[in-house]
């Protein structure tokens, strides 16, 4: 019961200090917001991150002076899954919550704004991406729909669905939104850890600077930065 109710204050504080934070349209993007998050969204993501600041995988290793194993906690590395999110009032982290996700989807990026629409089943549904522990994907794509297109390929709605007519210009456009994209949800996310008084788990942060990293990669290819 003592857990529990630290746990409740916890998630309390942390719900009135977003109040005050975080102004924003609703659906903008999930997880501590992008830059037109709404509270909503925060609020919701909160239930599921919180827990997540101690689920680093442990392994196990023996002592060398007592020959008892002892835990040393190593970070599971994370994967970026697709996925196409239906419109509804529901937000994403709310989701993977209710379809017991919570454990091994630490983070999620909505990309609604950067314009591609789910054509067969859905045009409302927009694409997200999901931080998902290793040991999860299976279950995360046997949950959502899955994309039959690789990401940021040349048959990427998200690369397609840019402004330019000439495919090197659609793609440079494209990696310079979903670069900033991800530059502002990290530092949103370090911001607000900070505020609160935890650490972003290492997992995580190696997930935001590699995937900033490969795309940066790709726009110093096409002749930028």
């Amino acid at each position: 019961m003592t857990c529990l109710s630290i746990t409740k204050v916890r998630y309390l504080l942390s719900t009135f200090i977003l109040r005050v934070l975080s102004p924003g349209n609703r659906r903008e993007t999930v997880l501590f917001g992008g830059p037109d998050s709404n509270r909503s969204s925060i609020l919701d993501s909160m239930k599921s991150d919180m827990p997540t600041m101690s689920k680093e995988q442990p392994i196990l290793i023996s002592s060398p002076s007592s020959g008892v194993p002892a835990k040393r906690p190593v970070p599971q590395r994370l994967q970026t899954v697709r996925i196409w999110f239906p419109h509804s009032d529901i937000e994403i982290m709310e989701d993977v919550e209710n379809k017991g996700l919570d454990d091994v989807v630490l983070d999620a990026i909505v990309l609604r704004e950067l314009g591609a629409r789910h054509e067969a089943q859905d045009d409302q549904a927009y694409l997200v991406d999901l931080a998902v522990l290793e040991a999860g994907i299976s279950r995360v794509r046997g949950n959502y729909c899955i994309p039959k297109f690789i990401p940021l390929s040349i048959k990427d709605p998200i690369i397609l669905n840019q402004p330019p007519k000439d495919l090197e210009s659609k793609k440079a456009l494209c990696y310079q939104r979903l670069h900033s994209k991800y530059l502002h949800e990290y530092g949103r996310r370090q911001g607000l850890a900070e505020v609160l008084g935890y650490k972003v788990p290492m997992s995580l942060k190696t997930w935001y600077e590699d995937t900033l990293k490969d795309i940066g990669s790709r726009l110093k290819k096409l002749g930028y930065y």
